[in-house]
């Protein structure tokens, strides 16, 4: 599976047979048939190519971008660090002897033979795949480690950048590693110096590249027109090519990917630009949170209305439409492409103090709870935060004395529906017995 799409091509073996638009057209009479699916053919291999030339361009323009410049920047350090590393090493002697001197540890030997032996001594006590400094030597730090899959003690000089060598079991062949190492700086310095110039040479190809547009683009335009028109004789529907009525649109959607792509690190191509937007309202770019965790801050573009929305915990806090007036009008899919490259992820998610505490403030309204117990469900004046709860084991009691009539109290108290209940069933039982004490007077 890759990017590009491929063109298969299969040919007849006999020049003699008929394809499937010919015995088409020899059964209906219609030569136009024919014609309309040769058409279909080369339209669709030319869409093919097209997709082609756009897949490889969007490559180049990445490269263009990104990729080439990066390059550039970090074989240009490593230029410099290499040419401080090479002004600074320590000349070797002249005649027979040409040692100088190698420090291990805190101490200096000029002798080749005591030098080469201290060495071999310090490599006995490195025991770790981590280097660790053992000494210096003509003016690089000198580092060592131990692999133990190839039993060897690789070793590094340490300069503005690093140099890398391997020790062996010899105590003179150990210092002529070293100088070998040191040695071969011009010759890297040189490789840097050609991979440098061999980027910025493709840089500008790529650049060049870039300036040339698709070499079928006409024919592949004709074409359409052409199978239109092959359409409408042929009363086939409504199959003419659609066009993007605006080119920019492609251009904003381009500039989206490169963003995203740039800051956080992604890899994607053009054509996912619809899976990770299917809504052209709500095209997300960037997302964060306060830094206590709690609130949300969210940038979102509308490429249908050509404006741009942050929010805050959801609520919108700040909109704004890239239509500008001047003396000419400018497409607003033009500002907000140049918007989009020349902004990073810090200015699509900054937001003033006090807006945010504003904005905080709305939220929460808006996400208001709602409580229950802030009402007086039992309607007896006394909101259910602050009265009786059905899950008490009280819940049921009066605070009245069911031998009275249930009045309202001076405190303003209304009586429950309970209450009241209780205090007519009461009521029943008090006037039997009234009417038989008055019975036995009589």
């Amino acid at each position: 599976m890759t990017s590009k799409t491929p063109v298969r091509v299969a040919e007849d073996v006999d020049e003699s047979s008929l394809n499937y638009a010919e015995i088409k057209a020899l059964a209906t009479g219609n030569p136009l048939i024919k014609a309309k699916m040769d058409l279909d053919n080369e339209v669709t291999k030319l869409k093919m190519l097209e997709a082609n030339y756009k897949s490889n361009r969007y490559k180049l323009e990445d490269k263009v971008a990104k990729t080439y410049p990066q390059e550039i920047r970090r074989l240009e350090k490593r230029i410099d660090e290499m040419t401080r590393d090479i002004a600074q090493v320590e000349p070797l002697g002249t005649g027979d002897n040409r040692f100088t001197s190698l420090t291990i540890g805190d101490k200096v030997f000029y002798d080749k033979k005591e030098a080469g032996e201290a060495l071999l001594a310090a490599l006995k006590d490195v025991s770790t795949q981590k280097d660790q400094v053992i000494g210096q030597y003509r003016n690089f730090t000198l580092e060592a480690s131990y692999d133990f899959f190839t039993n060897e003690h690789p070793f590094c000089l340490r300069g503005e950048t690093t140099h890398y060598g391997s020790f062996g079991q010899s105590a003179d062949g150990n210092l002529l590693r070293m100088d070998n190492v040191i040695d071969k700086m011009p010759e890297q310095l040189d490789d840097l110096k050609a991979k440098l110039q061999s980027t910025r040479d493709a840089l500008q190809n790529a650049k060049e590249e870039l300036l040339k547009p698709f070499d079928k683009a006409q024919e592949l335009q004709d074409k359409v027109l052409r199978l239109a028109e092959l359409n409408k004789l042929l009363d086939m529907g409504d199959v003419e090519e659609k066009t993007n009525p605006s080119p920019l649109l492609e251009d904003v959607k381009k500039a989206i990917i490169y963003f995203r792509n740039r800051e956080y690190g992604e890899d994607n191509d053009f054509e996912m630009f619809d899976v990770l937007y299917p809504d052209l309202r709500h095209v997300g770019l960037a997302y964060t949170e306060t830094p206590d965790g709690q609130h949300r801050i969210q940038y979102e573009l509308d490429l249908e209305e050509k404006t741009w929305t942050q929010y805050v915990d959801d609520v919108a806090v700040g909109t704004e439409s890239f239509a500008r007036e001047g003396e000419e009008q400018i497409d607003p899919l033009r500002v907000m492409k140049d918007d989009i490259e020349l902004s990073d992820f810090s200015d699509l998610v900054y937001i003033e103090e006090d807006q945010l505490q504003q904005a905080i403030q709305t939220a929460a309204q808006a996400e208001e709870v709602y409580d229950p117990l802030a009402k007086d469900m039992d309607n007896d004046g006394t909101v259910d935060r602050y009265d009786h709860a059905f899950q008490d084991s009280d819940a049921l009691e009066s605070t009245y004395d069911v031998d009275e009539r249930i009045k309202e109290p001076e405190s303003g108290h209304k009586p429950s529906i309970l209450e009241q209940i209780k205090a007519f069933k009461a009521e029943e039982r008090k006037e039997p017995k009234e009417n038989k004490t008055q019975e036995q007077e009589r």
